[in-house]
């Protein structure tokens, strides 16, 4: 600080700048003595600590160069891993809809044979079910036809004796009507 208001009263005084060339003025010796000093003795420290700056330096860019390696190595194998996990994904895709198409088809033809079980079952019961009307109703025919026959039978046996009857009850009325001996004729059924 005080060199600087030595120079300004230099320049006051000469009214120009300049610079004064007495070393023992200016002070220039002290300070070459103090930085020779300085340095002479200060060299040993400060190239030590220096060197542990240095070393320090070192190491941190060594060690960040080596973690760099490593995020980088890291970083590849996140990619490779990726890589394969998009290749299994579209693996599991293709084998999900692969899978799914063949159970939908699996699905389809198990109902498809369902229905057409059901339905063969089905139509045979419709045709057991009609032969079974057509014997029942064949029956019912045979069973009213012979009633039928049976009632004509019986209305034409009543017929016969009523019959049988009238002609004996004729005869017998001409029999005693006429003189001559009166025959008697019976009429019988016939087997």
């Amino acid at each position: 600080m005080e060199l600087f208001t030595e120079a300004s009263i230099i320049l006051a005084s000469n009214g120009s700048f300049g610079i004064n060339t007495d070393i023992f003025e200016t002070n220039l010796v002290n300070q070459l003595i103090i930085l020779g000093s300085v340095v002479f003795f200060g060299r040993d420290f400060l190239s030590e600590s220096l060197g542990q700056r240095q070393a320090e330096i070192i190491s941190g860019v060594e060690d960040s160069e080596k973690r760099l390696n490593e995020a980088t190595t890291r970083l590849a194998e996140a990619k490779k891993q990726l890589s394969q996990a998009r290749v299994i994904m579209d693996q599991v895709r293709k084998e999900t809809s692969s899978t799914k198409a063949a159970l939908l088809e699996a699905d389809y033809n198990q109902a498809k044979l369902e229905l057409s079980k059901r339905f063969s079952s089905a139509s045979s019961i419709l045709m057991f079910r009609e032969r079974q009307i057509l014997s029942e109703i064949k029956q019912y025919v045979s069973v009213l036809a012979l009633e039928l026959v049976v009632s004509k039978i019986e209305k034409k046996a009543g017929l016969e004796s009523e019959l049988s009857s009238y002609m004996q009850e004729s005869i017998n009325m001409v029999g005693a009507a006429s003189p001559a001996p009166a025959l008697s004729v019976e009429i019988g059924e016939e087997a």
